[in-house]
Order: structure tokens, then C-alpha cells, then sequence
């Protein structure tokens, strides 16, 4: 009869308020979490923007027990689908104490635990499962994935069947938990033989043919970009096999990069300075426009931006707004100075690869001008009636500087609708810092 201690005292491992955490798959407490919060009506990947059909087949994939492989270029959400998927986890689960891979106590697998159960007594804590995460890398080697033989435990006295000896490795550290690989293709080919096993079996073979007796409870997630993509190989066929593909590409809508620029902007930029919703559709088109061929560029996109890049826009033109005074983002926070875009530029230079004989400078300029082309003229077409009376206004004044306006949102707006004018109806030009003369 095994007796268990929590916090020192003795406790019945079974009673209502702790048998729930103990004996089960983690399996079944992701499936039950999903399905609570689906009969409440709650979306368990609320981190996510759009992509319904996607958090869809997630869902079922989960359900059925399955292994999901997220592929996809990169900065288009598959490590934050990943973690959303955490959040399925329960809170806390019982483990025996001290042990390296959170062992369940009633049906341990690691050499230790088992060695406590059969002495009789074994004490227990309460422990958060395990969101492992494991990056690709060709140099990865079985002893960083799987474990190995600890040689310092051998030169301090312990025996080599000791159970001390083994350190299991990340994959094993993900027991009762999830287990993400980011960037499966990127590792070694004899090591993804290795996950073969793991999946199907719930175990793992060394390269030399050791099985290493150790039944794994977890979650197998992993991304991957497109085979083709620069450094990137393919996933073995046999792994592809066990698992289920979910391709995540970039945000169909415009609003939709626009809420994810949102959302992942510094905070203190957020809450220092306003994004209109005029500059915020500008620069998230601009973005959108490198991944697309809606304009004609002055070279060729190698390597698209993702939505990291948007948010970076975001952040590089808020710093700027808020270090020349602005409340809220002008046009002269794209840049340096009139007609410059320095700061979107800083944004897309290490996020997106051009082919060797375009000038970056000038597809960015491309890419904000035929941003703003687009959006002043959908402004031109829903505000007819105010651009009339600002038109008129402008031929009366002969000049309108849009900083003389009250509020900073009015000065965002009054500079963005000049702009308009000077793009759409050609009767304003661009003279100065949100300064526009009319044009006869």
C-alpha cells in the first residue's frame, strides 16, 4: 500500500479534490477544457485574428488526439496558435515531487519515481504543465532531444543503471504537457526518425537501437515553413504521416493586419500616442502590398513581410510621433521629413528580401505611395461632401496648414483629407511639414 504525502501530510490520492489531477491523459484535459469552452460559447484561440476555417480544423484535430503541424511562412501566427493551444491546459496537475519530467503518481515512468512507488512512500506537489518549446536546428543532437547518460553523475559514484544517471532531454521534459517543435524542418533527419516512434508508440529508440523504457504522455505540435522556402528542408514523409497539416497564411482584410499590428505594438506607444484609422489602414496596406502584385513595383519581392513587419511600422512611427511632440501620427512620422519614409523603411529592411538589383529605398516609396493612393481614394469616395467644402476652403485661403487645427486627431485628419486632395482631385500640393497650397 503506497502511501502519499502533500505538503508533509498524508493524503488519499483519490478523494474528490485530487483525483481529477492525477491518472488521466493530457489528452483528455485539453479535450475537455475545448469543449467547456465551446458549450460557453468562449473562441479558445482568442489570440488569434481571423483564420476561422483554420481554428476550425484545429478543434477536430485536437479532439481526435492528433499531432498538428502548423505550416506557413514566417511571422503569420504558428507559434502563437501554438500557445494559444497551451491555454487548454489544465492549471495544475499533481507530480511526484522533485522529478524532472512531472511524473504522474500513480503511474510514474521515469526509473526514480518508479523506485519511490516501490519503497511506498512518495511525496507529491502540485506543478503547472509544460509548454516545451524545442527550435529547429541541423546541429540538434539525440542527447538535446531525447537524453542521455550523465557522466557527472557517474564521476560522483552512482551506478550506471542508476536512475540519476539518465537526463532526459526537452522532448521527454514535455511529459503530461505539450511538446511544439518550431521549425521541425529543421532538424536532422535521423533525429525526426526518432519522433516516428514517439508518436505512434508513446516512446522513443536511440540511434543504437536503445529503446529508453519511458511511456510519454504529451501534446506534439510543430511548424514549419514551406519546403521551398530560403534554408528550409522537408519533413520526412513517415512523420508527415502522423500528423495533421494546418496551413496558416497571412490576414486576408486589411483590418485584420491592422488588429494584429494593434495588439502587438509597444503598449507604451499605444497608450502615448494615437493611431488613426486613417494611417493605420495606409501603413498596413502598405505592408500588404510587398506580399501581393495589386501595384507595379520597382523590383522583384524575394522574401514578403510578414505581420511583424507591420507591427514594427506601427511602433517605428509612433516612436517618432511622440518624439516630435504629435499626439497622434502625421504624415512626417513615415520618415525623416516630407516625402520621406525612413521609419517604414527601418521597419521592412531586415523583414523583407529584395532580389539583388532593387534599390529598397525606392520599392518602399512604391509600397507607402500606392498605400496612400488607395486609401485617400477610398476617403475621396466616402467623404464627398466634406472634401468639396475643404476644397473650397483652400481656394478661398490659398494655403491651409493643418497644424493650426485644435486636437491632434484633427490635425491627423485635416492633413490626411489635404492629401487626399492632392492625390485624388489634384487641386492641393504638398508645400511643408502638413502644410498644402491650392494649386490653380
Amino acid at each position: 500500500m503506497t502511501t502519499y504525502l502533500l505538503n508533509g501530510r498524508e493524503v488519499d490520492i483519490w478523494s474528490e479534490g485530487l483525483s481529477y489531477y492525477h491518472s488521466r491523459s493530457i489528452v483528455e484535459y485539453i479535450r475537455e477544457n475545448l469543449l467547456k469552452l465551446e458549450e460557453r460559447g468562449v473562441d479558445p484561440f482568442s489570440e488569434i485574428v481571423g483564420k476561422e476555417r483554420e481554428k476550425e480544423l484545429v478543434k477536430n484535430a485536437l479532439l481526435s488526439g492528433s499531432s498538428v503541424l502548423f505550416r506557413g511562412r514566417k511571422g503569420y501566427g504558428k507559434t502563437t496558435f501554438a500557445k494559444a493551444i497551451a491555454k487548454l491546459l489544465p492549471e495544475k496537475i499533481l507530480a511526484i515531487k522533485g522529478c524532472k519530467i512531472n511524473d504522474d503518481p500513480v503511474n510514474p515512468v521515469c526509473f526514480s519515481c518508479r523506485k519511490k512507488l516501490e519503497e511506498g512512500v512518495v511525496e507529491l506537489e502540485w506543478v503547472r504543465p509544460r509548454f516545451v518549446r524545442i527550435c529547429g536546428d541541423p546541429m540538434m543532437t539525440t542527447r538535446q532531444l531525447i537524453g542521455g547518460i550523465s557522466l557527472q553523475k557517474i564521476r560522483e559514484g552512482y551506478d550506471l543503471d542508476s536512475p540519476e544517471v539518465f537526463t532526459p532531454g526537452r522532448i521527454l521534459k514535455a511529459n503530461r504537457g505539450i511538446a511544439y517543435v518550431d521549425e521541425l524542418g529543421a532538424i536532422p533527419s535521423p533525429l525526426q526518425t526518432l519522433l516516428h516512434e514517439l508518436l505512434e508508440e508513446k516512446q522513443v529508440t536511440t540511434p543504437e537501437g536503445d529503446i529508453v523504457p519511458m511511456k510519454i504522455d504529451l501534446v506534439f505540435l510543430a511548424s514549419t515553413n514551406p519546403a521551398n522556402y530560403r534554408g528550409v528542408s522537408d519533413v520526412k514523409e513517415p512523420l508527415l504521416d502522423r500528423m495533421e497539416e494546418v496551413e496558416i497564411g497571412p490576414p486576408e482584410r486589411v483590418e485584420e493586419e491592422i488588429e494584429i499590428a494593434m495588439r502587438n505594438a509597444d503598449r507604451w506607444l499605444r497608450e502615448s500616442v494615437i493611431m488613426p484609422e486613417w494611417h493605420a489602414r495606409t501603413l498596413a496596406k502598405a505592408v500588404m502590398l510587398a506580399r501581393g502584385n495589386e501595384i507595379r513595383l520597382p523590383g522583384r519581392v524575394e522574401v514578403e513581410p510578414s505581420c511583424r513587419a507591420t507591427i514594427k511600422v506601427f511602433d517605428h512611427v509612433m516612436a517618432s510621433a511622440l518624439r516630435r511632440g504629435h499626439g497622434a501620427v502625421m504624415l512626417s512620422d513615415y520618415g525623416l521629413g516630407d516625402h520621406d519614409f525612413s521609419n517604414v523603411e527601418l521597419a521592412l529592411k531586415g523583414r523583407m528580401r529584395l532580389d539583388y538589383t532593387s534599390d529598397f529605398g525606392e520599392v518602399v516609396r512604391a509600397l507607402v505611395n500606392g498605400a496612400l493612393e488607395i486609401v485617400c481614394s477610398e476617403y475621396f469616395s466616402r467623404m464627398q461632401r466634406e472634401m468639396s467644402a475643404l476644397a473650397a476652403e483652400l481656394g478661398r485661403k490659398g494655403e491651409i496648414n493643418a497644424y493650426e487645427s485644435e486636437g491632434w486627431v484633427e490635425k491627423s485628419m485635416l492633413e490626411f483629407m489635404l492629401e487626399t486632395l492632392a492625390r485624388c482631385a489634384g487641386i492641393a500640393e504638398r508645400v511643408g511639414d502638413g502644410v498644402y497650397a491650392y494649386r490653380t
